[in-house]
Order: structure tokens, then C-alpha cells, then sequence
């Protein structure tokens, strides 16, 4: 676990923004979003010969996934901008880590989720629900961390 000045990363430290949806970083728009998640992954399987042992490793392709938890007031407020979730279009979602009372040598680290784009829309509540929230599927095209390039 990261420690910096005695503090670690945490939810409180993370910000979201999208150029395309216009929603900058610190904006209100996407103050409902109570998740994120995000995982790359590649594909390596071991090959086989001669004795049943694997001789070498063979890399298959990479994938990506990513989803964002939003409460009914943020899906709403994009809905009634687009219309559906499903016609927001590719978006980037730039997720941003920085701690504001941290010293100068902080280092903000960011990850951009490119080429976001919702395969669906929906609600799911149930009686007793004090919050109503669902997880979307962002479906991104890459992941980029920090200024470095993909994998």
C-alpha cells in the first residue's frame, strides 16, 4: 500500500473528468458516481511438448474493462442531456488520484479510460433502497495510465 506523508490512497482522493461530455475535473456532474473499476488483462498460456511439461509461453491478446457505479440522480442528469445512456457516444473518462493535503512531492496519478462507450441503460432498486444505484459497463477501447503508453 502506497503511504505518503502518512496517508494512503483512498475514494476521497479521486476525481473524474470527460473533455467529450464536457465535465471537467472537481465538476459536480459526476458527483453520484460511487464506484470505478477498471482491469487489463492479456492472455498467456503455457505450450507443450516432448514429456508434458510446458517448453515456453505463448502471449495472446489484451482486454480491457471497465465499469462506473452511478446513483438515479447522475444517470438522470445524463439522460436528459442525451437522451439514453446508449447515445452518450465514445467518451474518454479520465480518473485522476491526488490528495490535496498532502505536501509538494505528491505525485497525481492519472488513468484515461479512451473510447468509453455504455452498451446499456437501465435501474436496478428493490424495496428498502435508500440509494439507487447501478453498474455500467464502460466497454473502453484502451487504458492508458499516466502519460505512459498501453499494456
Amino acid at each position: 500500500m502506497a503511504i505518503i506523508n502518512n496517508v494512503a490512497y483512498s475514494w476521497s482522493m479521486i476525481t473524474l473528468a470527460s473533455t467529450a461530455l464536457g465535465i471537467e475535473e472537481g465538476s459536480s456532474t459526476l458527483e453520484g458516481v460511487s464506484g470505478i473499476k477498471w482491469n487489463k488483462k492479456r492472455k498467456i498460456e503455457s505450450n507443450y511438448g516432448m514429456g508434458g511439461k510446458p517448453v515456453s509461453r505463448g502471449f495472446g491478446n489484451i482486454s480491457y474493462s471497465a465499469s462506473i457505479t452511478m446513483d438515479y440522480a447522475t444517470q438522470q442528469m445524463l439522460r436528459s442531456t442525451y437522451g439514453s445512456l446508449m447515445d452518450i457516444g465514445e467518451f474518454d473518462l479520465i480518473v485522476s488520484f491526488a490528495n490535496p493535503m498532502a505536501s509538494d512531492d505528491w505525485t497525481t496519478t492519472t488513468v484515461t479510460l479512451k473510447g468509453c462507450i455504455f452498451s446499456e441503460d437501465g435501474l436496478e432498486s428493490q424495496q428498502d433502497d435508500t440509494n439507487i444505484t447501478k453498474e455500467f459497463d464502460l466497454n473502453p477501447f484502451d487504458i492508458v495510465i499516466g502519460d505512459g503508453d498501453t499494456i
